[in-house]
């Protein structure tokens, strides 16, 4: 099980907050640790993954889609995720990982936030 934080500020130093307060839950990812400050910094994510679907290190987060405009983290997943990629892969997108995380940023490329009624 992943752990995830997050902070938000428009203080310099809560670069450093964010980093301890993902420390705090490394014991829940110990695959890897990653922070990403986004909405010019005034928005910080942290990330402990615990590796399961796709264990490169392409599907760390928080996961960034399409050049940044999108970012996300997550604990969860998806169980339709193949589906629902072999009908995006028809659409046209592309998938650079095996994760269900950058399906979820892709299906919320295409279908926006009202993804719940949707399926």
């Amino acid at each position: 099980m992943c752990g995830i934080a997050a902070l938000f500020s428009n203080r310099q130093e809560d670069e450093a907050l964010i980093k301890g307060m993902t420390e705090v839950v490394r014991h829940r990812g110990p695959d890897n640790q990653r922070i990403k400050g986004i909405f010019h910094d005034q928005t910080w994510l942290g990330h402990c993954r615990l590796s399961v679907i796709d264990t490169s290190v392409n599907g760390n987060q928080p996961m960034e889609y399409m050049n940044g405009r999108y970012c996300l983290t997550y604990n969860g997943e998806i169980y339709n995720y193949l589906e629902l990629r072999l009908e995006l892969e028809k659409m046209g997108y592309f998938f650079q990982t095996k994760t269900d995380s950058e399906v979820i940023l892709a299906a919320y490329d295409k279908w926006g936030g009202g993804l719940s009624q949707s399926f």
